[in-house]
């Protein structure tokens, strides 16, 4: 499981204490020396000593780091399958607290940030300027932020009555980042659970109703996922920069719920496969 818009807006404020210091290195690990996608890259991340962070933005599910200038380049990291940003005190010893550590960045305040990612899907891409970054195919083609304040309701119901999208089945165009950026498969199912949608539900099928309810519940439960901390689950080890898990979880109406009782109607919860990934649902506060 993936972390989802709420996880990574979590990270990113979490990281929030970085902005206005002072890099002192940006360091890749022995251990990441193992793996192709770093080797040789160290230089690369040598042209941020002594520059200022100023930003840390979210763009959907990923992470966009920004200096001051006279430094361009921008830094874009997806915190991939199991990617985790730990935050400590560079005066503890935090080797102890991570167990896959494969980028290290050092401030001359007091942090030191670091990319612990166990399965190594994590990712990081250097662009030349902010400008080249939103060039860039994935960042260019995400839909909504679905964490926006105030979600525009009115974009996603334009967005969502596309020809091309008519014959889809909503439970998998649901995960399609050109629609809404930052639903993976737990607010897919959590949203149209509320929005009391079948998953299975052909596009073309939804009333104008069931529509707007569908946006309505995406924003409901990404916020409220969000106030949370995002979602800790044993096979998901998503843990903050600050090492506390998520709570999330702990409301989740039908996901890894299958078998037992919907907390409405007290049916059991059912699972089926879309695109070679588990949906929870209600049968019967969603009906086909």
């Amino acid at each position: 499981i993936m972390p989802e818009g709420p996880e990574v807006e979590t990270v990113r404020r979490e990281l929030l204490p970085l902005i206005n210091q002072k890099i002192k290195k940006i360091s890749l690990t022995p251990l990441s020396q193992k793996y192709s996608k770093y080797q040789g890259k160290e230089s690369s991340f040598n042209q941020f000593s002594s520059s200022i962070l100023t930003e840390i933005q979210r763009f959907g599910k990923f992470l966009v780091w920004v200096f001051k200038k006279p430094i361009e380049p921008v830094i874009l990291n997806h915190l991939g399958m199991s990617g985790k940003w730990c935050l400590f005190s560079n005066e503890d010893n935090y080797l102890e607290y991570v167990t896959h550590p494969k980028v290290i960045i050092e401030t001359e305040g007091t942090y030191v940030a670091i990319f612990d990612d166990a399965r190594n899907f994590g990712q990081f891409r250097i662009f030349s300027s902010f400008d080249d970054l939103k060039k860039y195919p994935p960042i260019k083609s995400l839909g909504i932020d679905g964490l926006k304040e105030s979600f525009p309701l009115k974009e996603f119901l334009e967005k969502l009555s596309h020809p091309r999208h008519q014959e889809k089945i909503i439970g998998e165009l649901l995960l399609d980042q050109k629609l809404v950026a930052g639903i993976g498969n737990i607010y897919k199912s959590e949203s149209l659970y509320l929005a009391g949608i079948h998953p299975s539900r052909v596009v073309k099928t939804l009333q104008d109703e069931e529509r707007s309810r569908l946006g309505e519940s995406i924003s409901i439960i990404l916020h409220k996922a969000l106030t949370n901390g995002g979602s800790t689950i044993n096979n998901m080890p998503y843990t903050r920069p600050s090492r506390i898990e998520g709570e999330a979880q702990y409301w989740h109406s039908v996901y890894n719920r299958e078998g037992q009782e919907c907390k409405q109607c007290h049916s059991p919860i059912e699972r089926i496969i879309q695109k070679d990934r588990s949906t929870y649902y209600c049968p019967k506060c969603q009906k086909s």
